[in-house]
């Protein structure tokens, strides 16, 4: 199928989500689509910005405007003024009444409703005008833009959902709403739930406490998230009350001593790492439990994608789907691309050690931050760390570490075992010179942890 519509098939048809005053059927939120394609029915095979407000009025604008524009730009208002002016920005909200109440999508709405009603099960399919349509959608994302003017990136509905799967099993998932859903983690667990048939609890609190307690009393079992994220998460010592029955990792570097606490935590969940990015999509999901990915796949592949290492010990993907122009630069002649990420390997596995845009020059050697924090984070009693440069006149960088330890926990006897630590795992040039003991470290809007503010 050319659009989201035609991939809502029987399973997809159960899909629901939850906001903070209505939970709604996926048919309803396909007569809203209805409504809003009549509405800006001059947008056809034109591009437009679709605003996130809340998670059910985006999935109504990603139902309207698939198969129906030529490109359609996801994103918050903020990104939203970087784009062409030209560009039709529309903003979709059924929290507010009066956001809803243009003069045809009320009417179109309203004269809509009473028949949807009739209809929605006759087939056990979501049927709307939009599977007429023949254009081929180029879905926008934007990078997360922490080291400077966001980037913005085309995928079609093909490359997007090549993961997404829909099952019995699936469909009784329960997912919680962590990720920004016009980013592409986002996006990926709001496309499985609306294709599984699943549910989305789409909470939208700022305290983490208030969040577990929604997803307690909503049976959520389904969370994806960055590891950052899984660490605020273990900190607050309620994630044992979330029945959870699949877990997935993404966005950051996942480490053997964090799949071991999720794992310990819930040991009949299904634990799984993305490997992915806004530019490429997903490369591949790593389901073993263990940090890294099968050394193996350098020569067999994986699933969706060809995988090699390079003299710069950078990893390199080929995905079977095909890639936007502007990371034309980044593919060799064998149409593999450097994902930047740098990688050893170690016996029969390779280990991510950071982004090479991310290292830490110290007198000329480089130091990935995330190779020397995988050291800290091994050490039980330490929640989470942060590794950074301090500036040096000698040698132009000295490595930093500021890290959360486990409440009452003496901070003495911790930082001495992470020196020891330390000193058994990294080059001299690596070891940290300095120690911080903080309260909390900060997270990006992404879920990542936030890099932008290094300092001493």
């Amino acid at each position: 199928m050319h659009n989201l519509v035609g991939l809502l098939g029987e399973h997809g048809a159960n899909a629901n989500i939850v906001g903070a005053v209505e939970t709604y059927t996926v048919h309803q939120l396909m007569v809203y689509a209805n409504a809003y394609r009549q509405t800006y029915s001059h947008l056809s095979k034109q591009p437009a910005a679709l605003i996130y407000t809340n998670a059910a009025s985006f999935v109504v604008g990603m139902l309207a405007f698939d198969g129906y524009c030529s490109r359609l730009y996801l994103c918050s208002a903020v990104l939203a003024k970087d784009l062409d002016a030209s560009i039709t920005r529309i903003t979709i909200d059924l929290a507010d009444a009066s956001s809803t109440k243009s003069p045809n999508t009320e009417s179109v709405v309203q004269s809509s409703i009473d028949e949807d009603q009739k209809q929605e099960r006759l087939s056990g399919r979501v049927t709307t005008d939009s599977q007429c349509s023949n254009v081929v959608t180029q879905w926008c994302l934007a990078t997360s833009g922490t080291t400077g003017k966001p980037k913005w990136f085309a995928h079609t509905l093909a490359s997007l959902t090549r993961s997404s799967r829909a099952t019995l099993t699936l469909g009784d998932l329960c997912w919680a709403n962590l990720y920004q859903a016009y980013r592409y983690a986002g996006l990926q667990v709001l496309l499985q739930v609306l294709i599984s048939g699943a549910t989305l609890v789409d909470d939208d609190s700022d305290d983490l406490l208030l969040k577990i307690q929604c997803w307690v009393n909503t049976n959520v079992n389904a969370i994806s998230a960055t590891p950052s994220m899984w660490r605020q998460m273990l900190m607050s010592n309620r994630l044992h009350n979330v029945p959870l029955q699949r877990i997935t990792l993404g966005g950051e570097i996942v480490d053997q001593p964090l799949l071991d606490k999720l794992a310990k935590l819930h040991p009949t969940a299904s634990i799984a790492h993305i490997y992915a990015s806004t530019e490429a999509g997903v490369g591949f999901v790593v389901k073993d439990q263990l940090a890294g990915f099968p050394a193996s796949w350098l020569q067999q592949g994986v699933s969706n994608a060809q995988l090699a290492v390079d003299e710069k010990h950078h990893l390199r993907i080929k995905p079977k789907h095909e890639l936007d122009a502007q990371l034309d630069t980044l593919i060799d002649d064998k149409g593999y691309l450097d994902t930047q990420d740098i990688v050893r390997l170690d016996g029969n596995r390779v280990i991510f050690l950071g982004r090479a845009s991310g290292v830490i020059n110290v007198g000329g050697n480089k130091v990935p931050p995330e190779k020397v924090e995988s050291v800290i984070l091994s050490v039980e009693g330490v929640s989470q760390a942060k590794v950074y440069g301090q500036p040096n006149s000698v040698l132009g960088n000295l490595v930093v570490a500021d890290i959360v330890i486990e409440p009452n926990l003496e901070w003495v006897n911790i930082s001495q075992t992470i020196r020891s630590q330390c000193k058994l795992f990294l080059q001299r040039f690596e070891i940290p010179v300095k120690l911080r003991k903080i309260d909390s470290l900060g997270m990006s809007p992404t879920g990542k942890l936030n890099r932008s503010d290094d300092h001493v």
